[in-house]
């Protein structure tokens, strides 16, 4: 990030501030919300050769105007890096507070659920990070770190059954997810030995029948449920209300609001 704003130097600052000028500043928020990428902004500053301090935590809620953290140091080395830090608190906070907004909303009509990220993300590790930050749960990494077997898996070798077969016998200790079409083929999931199912899309009629099919079944907490698809702030509340375990959802990554912040420089 940083190497692709700096190219080849910053020709403003090199053009118009002597190379010994030193500063003194701080990051501060324009927003009530979540602070979130502050250890990554005070890494980065001081990767730089800048001296930098926490004021607050990572995860910390914050109100509006709070200043996150201080820096001191070369003039040309900090301007260098402002927008890259800023860019970074903004958008892992913007993450953070929606994320904290959704576990809230999720746990006022269910204590027990927990809130999500998917892979629709832009700044992978990022905003992950920022995720759990605000409350919720990273989810998998990546395709490397967790078995999740989608309905075109299923398709192109013929059927749950022998999807959870070769899940098993070619990756033995490892849980395993597996999303289903229908509340029949949940049902089927749990009874082949799925760890965790995931209802992708499912109108709420047809989640009250999985979880039902499960539950006369004696399965239901044998698996763990998982929600999905077009899960917002907006009607979380409504998908809460269903017995499940998780609600992923992805609007908290690949399209937040971010936080506004800026950095502002002490009197000479």
């Amino acid at each position: 990030m940083l190497k692709e704003d700096v190219g080849k130097g910053d020709i403003t600052s090199n053009a118009i501030i002597p190379a010994r000028t030193t500063v003194e500043g701080f990051i501060k928020i324009e927003q009530d919300g979540v602070a979130a990428g502050l250890e990554e902004a005070k890494w980065l500053l001081e990767k730089c050769g800048l001296r930098a301090k926490l004021i607050v935590k990572d995860g910390q809620g914050v109100n509006k105007g709070a200043h996150l953290l201080e820096v001191q140091g070369n003039a040309r080395k900090l301007f260098a890096v402002e927008r890259t830090v800023l860019n970074l608190i903004g958008r892992m906070s913007g993450i953070a507070t929606e994320t904290a907004k959704a576990v809230k909303l999720a746990n006022e009509v269910n204590a027990k659920v927990k809130i999500a990220a998917t892979r629709k993300t832009i700044l992978r590790w990022f905003d992950k990070r920022a995720v759990v930050l605000g409350g919720g749960l990273s989810h998998r990494q990546g395709l490397y770190d967790a078995i999740l077997i989608k309905t075109s898996h299923v398709k192109l070798i013929g059927g749950i059954e022998e999807a959870l077969k070769r899940a098993r016998n070619n990756a033995p200790g490892e849980k395993i997810e597996i999303e289903v079409k229908n509340a029949m083929e949940a049902l089927e999931a749990a009874k082949c030995g799925a760890h965790a199912i995931l209802l992708d899309n499912f109108s709420h009629r047809e989640i009250r029948k999985a979880l039902e099919l499960l539950k006369r079944n004696g399965l239901r907490d044998k698996v763990l449920v998982e929600l999905s698809g077009g899960i917002n702030l907006r009607n979380i509340k409504e998908f809460a209300r269903h017995d499940a375990d998780i609600i992923s959802m992805g609007c908290l990554t690949h399209s937040p609001k971010w936080m506004q912040v800026c950095m502002r420089l002490n009197a000479p």
